[in-house]
């Protein structure tokens, strides 16, 4: 499979994600606190590179991913390099990129996961416990009521399925973005440059 076509797929993934997130947060009226990124502050957040590649692609279509990856390799702290705090601004939660931000980044606050006996819960945020303890303990109710709330597991696996090399495996987040990068440095070393954004076929 092509990168463009893993990439594709990827997004898939993301765009069936969001579509279940936005329905779970009509339903619910659970929002994320704005311009809150504290999540991203914890410096052991894991992640697949297959996540990110879409990000290291979009990083190789716009001339920028050979500064990112040298960037990348410089940095010192674990927490995630396109979490910018010191940018106030932003409303998404100081995430610089935040269209192309992980699977992880997606489904924390906002997805279930299954224990090995089979049960589900509902896994979100300190802040989202405190700010709406109403609205979360609503959802774990429909949760056992045989709601639908989007699984952690299923959309890993998801992934996995696409590539098993580069979505298997959790790694600290920064390595996994300079793994995806690798990767689609790798691909393109010795093959034509992908079409212009707007032209990209599988």
């Amino acid at each position: 499979m092509s990168i463009i076509s893993k990439v594709k797929a990827v997004e898939k993934i993301f765009a069936s994600l969001d579509k279940e997130i936005s329905a779970l947060q009509a339903t619910s009226g659970l929002h994320c606190i704005s311009g809150c990124g504290k999540c991203c502050f914890k410096p052991d957040i894991e992640a697949t590179p297959l996540e990110f590649l879409p990000f290291a692609f979009h990083l190789y279509l716009t001339n920028r991913i050979e500064e990112k990856y040298d960037l990348l390799l410089e940095r010192e702290s674990s927490t995630c390099t396109i979490f910018e705090p010191q940018q106030s601004s932003l409303v998404n939660g100081s995430c610089s990129e935040y269209k192309f931000r992980g699977l992880i980044c997606r489904l924390f606050g906002y997805s279930a996961v299954r224990n090995k006996y089979g049960k589900t819960s509902f896994v979100t945020c300190a802040p989202l416990k405190t700010q709406s303890p109403e609205k979360v303990n609503a959802i774990n109710t429909a949760i056992g009521n045989g709601g639908n709330v989007p699984m952690m597991n299923d959309y890993y696996f998801q992934i996995r399925s696409i590539d098993p090399d580069l979505g298997n495996n959790l790694l600290p987040i920064n390595q996994a973005i300079r793994q995806a990068m690798e990767a689609v440095m790798g691909y393109y070393a010795y093959r034509q440059p992908p079409p212009a954004p707007g032209m990209l076929s599988a």
